[in-house]
């Protein structure tokens, strides 16, 4: 969903720009080759204005936070535990992840989403 978000955004944005072609990667573009776009485009727009750059290097750090959380999830589920479930992470250690913890995960998600479309 946020794929799609962002990619529209960037289609209009292109637009706007007088560039409709869509050619090569941008058929089937990966969430860092859009938000590669994203930070071009943006530095095109604003050249002398760094604000929505670094607010889309924030972004970024924030997703990459997410996307390590979710792997923590995906890869390391050992089992359900009382108030969430248990993981372990890269190094083997066991991580338990309560139910509180994965909610402020999916509404940063959300949060990150609107900041993403917002700029």
């Amino acid at each position: 969903m946020l794929e799609q978000s962002l990619e529209a955004k960037i289609a209009m944005m292109r637009e706007a720009m007088g560039d409709v072609r869509t050619v090569g990667a941008r058929t089937r573009p990966g969430m860092t080759k859009l938000m590669t776009e994203l930070r071009t485009m943006v530095a095109m727009r604003d050249r002398r204005n760094a604000g929505a750059l670094m607010e889309i290097s924030d972004i970024e750090r924030d997703m990459q936070r997410i996307d390590r959380f979710r792997s923590l999830i995906i890869g390391g589920f050992q089992q359900p535990a009382p108030g969430g479930f248990t993981c372990r992470d890269a190094r083997n250690n066991q991580t338990h992840v309560s139910l509180e913890q994965l909610e402020a995960e999916i509404a940063s998600l959300e949060m990150v989403a609107q900041r993403l479309l917002a700029v």
